[in-house]
């Protein structure tokens, strides 16, 4: 990295943010010296605990097993006001804002990784090209804007979740600004999501693979989805509908289209074979991930308990 862009960085972080800061508090910018504070006792540093490489991406599991990143089109996205998010059992969400969809998950999941090495909740200045780059996307305007907008959407949409252990609302992300000159964003991630991506509760996605499935909504979903689990349960078509948010309103169309995502990521690699049951239950069948075949492995050899 040369010198004049660590510069920049530099600026934009200090500069930008610190005048960002004085009106989101509603202080007035003054030179008056700053007085002196007593040394506050270090808090514990959180970061992500994520042991990927380049080639994978961390998807919190909580999230893609429910339609809060719903199978749509960006033309059929929709304003929501307090609208419970279908997912899984024992969790329930509660949304506000332009609705998710594939495409904001991508660029969450990009994010992520490219904020890795940072303290979870410190701001991290990140070129707007290298994170097009990283999705595999043109770097042109369209897409420069696309971007922005979905960097938007992450930061003003509110989840309220609900759990066994803990109710929080939030943001995913807490806040971004962007320098309209070098094109570089600053952005903080919410580290109250930080028990999203602990231990056994994410998972690492194949990214080669993630990006062949381009454009194709509900194969996205599912690769996500089915991903999550070492062995996938068996279940209903009218089960994939509700969950990955699908507008589609005959559940005999929906069928179609789930046939063709299914095909789709069997073509990817993503799963080996599926089937179709005459009572609509869908079976699905892929390679468990090295740490997934080892969660398997301690399954089978734990000893059943004494009754």
């Amino acid at each position: 990295m040369s010198e004049a862009i660590k510069a920049a960085e530099k600026a934009l972080n200090a500069a930008h943010f610190a005048e960002l800061h004085r009106a989101l508090e509603g202080q007035a910018t003054t030179t008056e010296p700053v007085k002196a504070q007593h040394p506050q006792p270090p808090s514990k540093i959180l970061q992500f605990p994520l042991p990927f490489g380049d080639e994978t991406r961390a998807a919190a599991n909580p999230l893609v097993r429910s339609a809060l990143f719903a199978a749509i089109k960006g033309k059929d996205r929709q304003l929501l006001n307090d609208c419970e998010i279908a997912t899984v059992e024992g969790w329930k969400m509660i949304f506000s804002g332009e609705q998710f969809n594939q495409d904001d998950k991508d660029t969450l999941m990009q994010l992520v990784f490219m904020m890795k090495h940072k303290p979870i909740g410190e701001y991290v200045t990140i070129p707007a090209h290298a994170i097009l780059k990283g999705l595999g996307r043109d770097v042109g305007g369209k897409a420069h804007q696309a971007l922005k907008e979905e960097i938007e959407r992450l930061v003003k949409g509110t989840l309220k979740l609900e759990g066994k252990q803990y109710d929080y609302i939030g943001h995913l992300i807490d806040d971004a600004a962007q320098d309209k000159t070098s094109k570089y964003w600053v952005i903080r991630f919410n580290p109250r999501f930080a028990p999203l991506f602990a231990d056994d509760s994410y998972t690492l996605i194949d990214w080669s693979q993630r990006k062949k499935l381009k454009s194709k909504d509900l194969a996205r979903w599912l690769q996500l989805e089915l991903a999550t689990h070492a062995v996938p349960f068996a279940r209903s078509v009218d089960y994939y509908r509700e969950k990955s948010g699908s507008r589609v309103a005959r559940l005999c169309d929906f069928r179609k289209a789930l046939i063709r995502a299914l095909d789709n990521l069997k073509t990817s690699g993503d799963i080996a074979k599926w089937l179709i049951d005459a009572t609509d239950l869908v079976t699905i069948e892929r390679t468990p991930s090295a740490s997934q075949q080892k969660h398997i492995i301690k399954k089978s050899n734990r000893k059943p308990s004494k009754t």
